[in-house]
């Protein structure tokens, strides 16, 4: 593999880790205002498998909150594949004019963390 394609994996790779240890889909913290911040986290990936593919599609909401929201499409490092095309029901040329996974990490991880 590339040297360069080895360093976006592990990078990414820290970055799911990360939010991993902010606590992941059950990650509950104290928010502005004292309200408790309860997150519903969704996401959709590229490949059948996260080996494979990269996360298209950022989502989080907050239960208490609804204004308190991340809602994210990015572009995969590789093509999707055809099977998670389909079952996603978007296409590669929908998220061609999205920003890269790795970008919208960084913002989706700061979006947890606030």
């Amino acid at each position: 593999m590339r040297p360069d394609l080895q360093d976006s994996r592990r990078r990414r790779h820290d970055s799911l880790f990360e939010l991993y240890m902010l606590g992941g889909s059950d990650l509950v913290k104290q928010g502005i205002r004292g309200i408790e911040r309860d997150m519903i986290i969704r996401f959709e990936m590229s490949a059948l498998t996260p080996e494979k593919g990269d996360i298209i599609h950022f989502y989080a909401v907050n239960r208490w909150d609804e204004d308190d929201e991340f809602d994210e499409w990015a572009r995969p490092s590789t093509p999707m594949s055809p099977d998670a095309e389909q079952i996603v029901g978007v296409t590669n040329e929908k998220l061609a004019g999205c920003r890269p996974t790795e970008a919208v990490i960084d913002d989706f991880l700061a979006f947890l963390k606030t």
